[in-house]
């Protein structure tokens, strides 16, 4: 049982000091929206819309339109081609400025807005999407604040205006009522076969959370960061749930231990998603509501396997017919 604690605890303590990657170019969760009010003079040769809110714009040119977008000092920052190819201008301040998501990042001397622009190739399909701080939640900006982007399309200027409000955070009652009925589920059925419990729901839960986080992965743009810790969470997960598998003619240690492991990686998983339960726009290729519900459901699996874990005594009854060790109260006995 001692064993069991320190692992346990370990775990925990892993979980609880893990931490998002902060990139340069990652999308979170966020409360915040970004709308496009505007864009004048209308045209077909472009289409503009806004990403998880705000963090990001996309512009995607038809084949045979160039485009050219300002940066914050209306300095040449981005262009696409007619024949589609994406170029950078690395002399931009605005291109170094957006290395980071709060504008903190490290101009270089040779950056000079009224420089000739040194364009280098960042693609080749038409569209581009960047972090724009004109457009997102800055430090000490305010709800309803007006935004103005300047683009050249085929040398005629285009002006996009939006608005950046904040919306009220999403109440996440029915994910927790979720979580709760789930953990007490696999608390009930855990007392007659704790381990077969255990592991189908850190396998169902591991599975469930792979496919959210690579719908993460998919809904990241090109030129930004990819969720790779909520990814390696969640192939961790499911990797040691499986190896509970394999491991079955093995020690009931070496069992207990992957499985345990497993659970902490599952609750790395949660614990990196967790903003997802109260955010309103949460970058995935599933809706919001989706991965609400595959968090509240990950976090009643962790804690209901933990608490079963813990009241079995690390699956003392492992090697006795899969069922759960009971104090009745005159002794110790099997159920």
């Amino acid at each position: 049982m001692r064993r069991i604690s320190l692992v346990l605890a370990i775990a925990i303590a892993f979980v609880c000091s893990s931490t998002t990657a902060a990139s340069a170019l990652s999308l979170h969760a966020t409360d915040w929206q970004s709308s496009i009010i505007s864009i004048v003079p209308t045209t077909d040769a472009v289409s503009i819309d806004v990403l998880n809110g705000g963090e990001a714009l996309r512009l995607t040119a038809k084949p045979g339109h160039t485009v050219l977008i300002l940066g914050y000092r209306n300095e040449p920052y981005l262009r696409i081609t007619a024949d589609g190819e994406v170029q950078a201008n690395l002399k931009s301040p605005t291109w170094w400025s957006n290395k980071t998501g709060t504008g903190s990042g490290s101009i270089p001397d040779s950056a000079d807005p009224a420089a000739e622009p040194e364009w280098s190739t960042i693609g080749s399909n038409g569209s581009v999407a960047w972090h724009d701080h004109r457009i997102h939640a800055m430090p000490g900006v305010t709800t309803g604040t007006d935004w103005t982007v300047l683009v050249s399309v085929d040398d005629m200027p285009l002006v996009i205006r939006g608005q950046l409000t904040k919306l009220p955070s999403h109440g996440p009652v029915l994910e927790l009522l979720l979580a709760i009925v789930v953990a007490a589920m696999i608390v009930i059925l855990g007392f007659r076969r704790a381990w077969t419990i255990c592991l189908v729901s850190v396998l169902f839960g591991a599975a469930l959370a792979i496919v959210v986080a690579l719908g993460g992965w998919a809904a990241t743009p090109s030129g930004f960061t990819h969720p790779w810790l909520p990814l390696l969470a969640s192939v961790l997960a499911g990797a040691l749930a499986v190896g509970s598998v394999l491991l079955r003619n093995a020690s009931r240690r070496l069992r207990v231990t992957t499985m345990v492991g497993a659970l902490a990686a599952l609750a790395w998983w949660v614990a990196l998603n967790f903003s997802a339960l109260t955010a309103v726009f949460v970058p995935n290729t599933f809706a919001a509501g989706v991965v609400r519900f595959v968090v509240g459901l990950g976090l009643g699996i962790v804690v209901g396997v933990a608490v079963v874990i813990v009241v079995s005594g690390g699956f003392t009854d492992l090697n006795e017919h899969d069922q759960a060790v009971v104090d009745t109260g005159n002794g110790t006995a099997s159920v």
